[in-house]
């Protein structure tokens, strides 16, 4: 009688919990926050933006269920703000069961209130989703919205409250019931508010989204997640020490431990240094076996030995794993974030979506890449460098925390040689190009190149070749041939060439008078360049640190002569940390009857705090000046 009374006391609470977030609804006489001054005169305000999820969870008694409230509020101060916000649908994913309930008004600048009907409300192309249209908005309205849906439970889902207009005040509540539990994990722009039975977090006057070159977009936008477990020892499961305990224990799905002992065994790694034995084995598993594409239908035909086939992700960590095992290599299976999209949370696996795993051998200090195709065994990926990456160590039986460096810029090298010469009409020109890459650039491009030269469509690789060489510039691709494409150059950071020879499409020479100008900075391609960014909100995030070293060879033509090349001329140094700074240097010397010009520009660092944005942008507009740089040449006069 005690256990059905407890049973029912559950029964009850879990109800009402879920009943809470179904009654929700608004003021019925609209109230807001004042606008701040510097926000008065922006296109639009959005005046609030709540979100409540709940998350319900019980096998025996009630189900599984997760609800999801929002209400939105936001004041139109420019017509043409007005198609971002005047079409609304109930959150339009896979996961919606029914549409709960769902209100829109709209409030005029005299405090007249229009509420949509249940007419306007209507049923939209997606099943059991209902959307609205807001008619008639004017400048000067405020349109206001909440729905309420049920949706499948999810196990953790993601909100980003950051938008092109400026955020008055956000919420966001959490609750579950039944053995459901949760966490969040919150921007630091938002405020726990420490409140029992539910997580409740607020934010006031987030700023704007600016959409900044070469920044941490996803990380640095003002966000909420979280993370949804069926039962509170599932979320503790989720710790590190004990996740990776048991995430090491995956199987292979297409071949035997015996068939991988046997690739060993024909990869003769016998009296071999770690290193070696590692880079054979890296460069046959990265040359022979192929990802399988999304929604592909898995098959269990693939030869090891043969070196054919296709495997899951778990399948190459394992193939890895259980090789290093036999070798009897020491290693720790790593978790690592891309740092352009987040960090790790120190005590916890949050996210499988951000989350790569991969190996560490200690005794090299190299690490192992299973799943990315161009990075070989050796430094970290690029997007790792200067991140903390939580490890497991399975022969201790210890957690371990590595703190993976930046890799410097030396390492990565673009370096062209061109010849120019102009052509008969001295309008077009003909240029002789060598490209060589090392580093990152090198591992990405050799990829890229490989993949798109297996492919019938040559049109794409003709394409890949003059982006390479001309960037945006448009040219004829004449002839070219590659050097190196073996994935095991990159073991050895052997340069990727490119040889190519191409002709000018537009012209790249203007007469004024008897003068000839000739736009040799154009001969680096495209140029990006910071003119229009006077400030900066977030700092400077690199891909990598690397290096350009350009040559250009320009032959003079016959019956001319350089009369300046000042504009060719470029020095601009970043006032910063000798060791991260950056820099552009172009020089120029007439040789016989050639120019030849030498543009070097580094990139120390992968990271350029806001606080110095100034300095660097001066150097990173450098190359895009030396772009419209041209040569001047006047005619010989005749003796």
């Amino acid at each position: 009688m005690k256990k059905i009374l407890l049973i029912l006391l559950f029964s009850f609470f879990i109800k009402v919990q879920a009943q809470e977030i179904k009654s929700y609804t608004w003021d019925a006489v609209p109230s807001f926050q004042n606008i701040p001054q510097e926000y008065k005169k922006l296109p639009a305000i959005v005046l609030f933006d709540k979100r409540w999820v709940h998350t319900r969870i019980n096998t025996n008694m009630y189900g599984f269920a997760k609800f999801k409230m929002e209400h939105f509020a936001v004041k139109i101060n420019e017509a043409s703000e007005i198609s971002k916000y005047n079409k609304v649908t109930a959150d339009d994913n896979t996961d919606i069961r029914d549409t709960k309930d769902f209100h829109a008004r709209v409030i005029k600048p005299n405090g007249e209130v229009r509420v949509l009907s249940e007419s306007q409300i209507v049923n939209s192309d997606i099943k059991n989703v209902k959307s609205t249209v807001f008619e008639g908005v004017e400048k000067g309205d405020i349109l206001e919205y909440y729905f309420i849906v049920k949706e499948n439970p999810t196990s953790n889902g993601i909100e980003i409250y950051q938008k092109d207009a400026p955020v008055l005040h956000a919420e966001f509540t959490l609750t579950d019931s039944g053995t459901a539990a949760s966490r969040v994990f919150a921007s630091s722009e938002f405020k726990d508010n420490h409140i029992k039975n539910k997580e409740f977090f607020t934010a006031d006057n987030i700023a704007p989204l600016v959409n900044e070159k070469n920044s941490k977009k996803f990380k640095n936008l003002v966000k909420v997640l979280y993370l949804i477990t069926g039962t509170p020892q599932a979320m503790r499961d989720k710790q590190w020490g004990i996740f990776f305990k048991e995430y090491i224990k995956f199987k292979p799905y297409a071949f035997s431990n015996s068939e991988v002992k046997k690739l060993l065994e024909k990869l003769d790694l016998k009296n071999k240094t770690t290193d070696e034995k590692l880079i054979i084995l890296d460069d046959y598993i990265k040359s022979h076996y192929e990802s399988y594409s999304q929604g592909e239908s898995l098959r269990r035909d693939v030869k090891l030995l043969d070196g054919k086939g296709k495997l899951r992700h778990d399948d190459f960590m394992y193939l890895y794993k259980y090789s290093l095992e036999t070798l009897k290599i020491p290693y720790e299976i790593i978790a690592t974030e891309d740092r352009f999209m987040g960090e790790l949370d120190d005590e916890m696996m949050t996210f499988y979506e951000f989350t790569d795993f991969n190996f560490y051998i200690r005794e090299t200090n190299k690490y192992i890449f299973p799943n990315t195709g161009y990075s070989p065994y050796g430094n970290p990926s690029y997007e790792f460098q200067d991140t903390k990456a939580k490890g497991y160590d399975a022969k201790k039986k210890e957690n371990t925390t590595i703190f993976i460096p930046v890799i410097a810029s030396d390492f990565t090298k673009n370096e062209t040689e061109s010849i120019v010469t102009l052509n008969a009409d001295l309008s077009k020109v003909t240029i002789e190009k060598k490209i060589s890459n090392t580093g990152y650039t090198a591992e990405l491009i050799r990829y890229a190149y490989n993949d798109v030269a297996n492919n019938e469509e040559k049109k794409d690789l003709t394409d890949l070749v003059k982006s390479l060489a001309m960037d945006d510039v448009e040219v004829n691709l004449l002839e070219h041939t590659a050097e190196n494409l073996e994935f095991k150059n990159n073991f050895t950071n052997t340069p990727f060439i490119i040889n190519s020879k191409l002709e000018s499409v537009e012209s790249f020479t203007e007469k004024a008078g008897n003068l000839l100008m000739v736009n040799l900075g154009k001969v680096l391609g495209s140029q990006n360049n910071l003119y229009q960014e006077n400030t900066r909100k977030t700092d400077v995030d690199l891909k990598y640190a690397r290096e350009f070293h350009n040559k250009i060879i320009f032959n003079i033509p016959k019956g001319y002569q350089v009369d300046h090349y000042d504009d060719l001329v470029i020095d601009k140094t970043m006032k910063y940390d000798e060791t991260k700074n950056c820099s552009f240097k172009s020089t120029v010397k007439i040789v016989d009857n050639q120019v030849i010009i030498t543009i070097d520009e580094k990139y120390k660092a992968i990271n350029y705090p806001k606080e110095v944005y100034q300095e660097y942008r001066k150097v990173f507009n450098a190359s895009a000046d030396f772009n419209k740089g041209s040569i001047v040449l006047k005619p010989i006069k005749k003796k």
